[in-house]
């Protein structure tokens, strides 16, 4: 292990096979991180990324928690069946901006494995498209929870 700036490693252009972020990408910089990881893999080389899940994933609500005053007319079981609950549903805008970033930035997604409901893993391939020079990304802070 060498310490060094994940924007600029010591390492020669194409001899990396496989490259991986594991909770690294805490920069603002991330495509500086990921231009360099293109920079040092080989041609077929492949990026894994395991990520906290709430850094590219937001929940919404589908649906208001509502119970409306109006309905009181009848019964309290009435009112009780008028209360409407929220579903939550993954957002994925932040997720897909990254990966459209990802693409600017020549990889290509192969992979999302959301089997742990705290952690994701993507993996990419490199696309053979140079990264764009302008591409930027900023993923959300943590959210750690209490247990």
């Amino acid at each position: 292990i060498t310490p060094c700036d994940m924007s600029n490693v010591p390492l020669k252009d194409g001899i990396v096979d496989v490259g991986t972020f594991v909770l690294a990408l805490m920069g603002t910089n991330i495509a500086d991180f990921i231009r360099e990881a293109h920079r040092v893999l080989t041609p077929d080389g492949v990026l894994k990324i395991a990520e906290v899940r709430s850094r590219f994933e937001s929940t919404v609500d589908e649906g208001a928690a509502t119970n409306n005053e109006n309905d009181k007319k009848g019964s309290k079981k009435q009112a009780k069946n008028n209360f409407k609950y929220s579903k939550k549903q993954s957002d994925d805008t932040l997720l897909n901006e990254f990966i459209d970033v990802m693409k600017e930035l020549g990889f290509i997604c192969t992979k999302k494995d959301r089997q742990n409901k705290m952690f994701l893993v993507l993996e990419f391939e490199k696309s053979g498209m140079s990264p764009s020079k302008q591409a930027t990304f900023t993923a959300k802070a943590c959210i750690y929870k209490r247990r």
